[in-house]
């Protein structure tokens, strides 16, 4: 069977992308996407503040320009991800020890 070339463009930077989809629609390329099992998530309204070395700082936003992305959406982005496998790690060793206790 041979695969059909796509032609959703292969996009280098985020930002590239985001241009793209501003004037595209998905709708244009139906043979090519596939459902994915998604979980939306509540709007975010809490906010934090953090305090980092200049250094940091600047590998952060050095970072992030080479992504196409704010400095500051990194750093939610890489933040959440965190949390996310910590709630995952924690819910996986809970139903490990509530197995071992039945």
């Amino acid at each position: 069977m041979v695969k059909k070339k796509s032609k959703i463009p292969t996009f280098r930077t985020d930002q590239e992308e985001r241009q793209f989809w501003n004037t595209h629609s998905f709708e244009e390329f139906p043979d090519e996407l596939e459902e994915l099992d998604v979980m939306i998530q509540p709007t975010r309204t809490e906010q934090i503040a953090l305090r980092l070395t200049k250094r940091d700082l600047d590998t952060l936003q050095a970072y992030a320009k080479q992504r196409g992305v704010g400095y500051t959406t990194l750093a939610r982005s890489i933040v959440e991800q965190w949390v996310m496998r910590l709630r995952h790690k924690r819910g996986s060793s809970r139903s490990s020890r509530s197995s071992r206790a039945a």
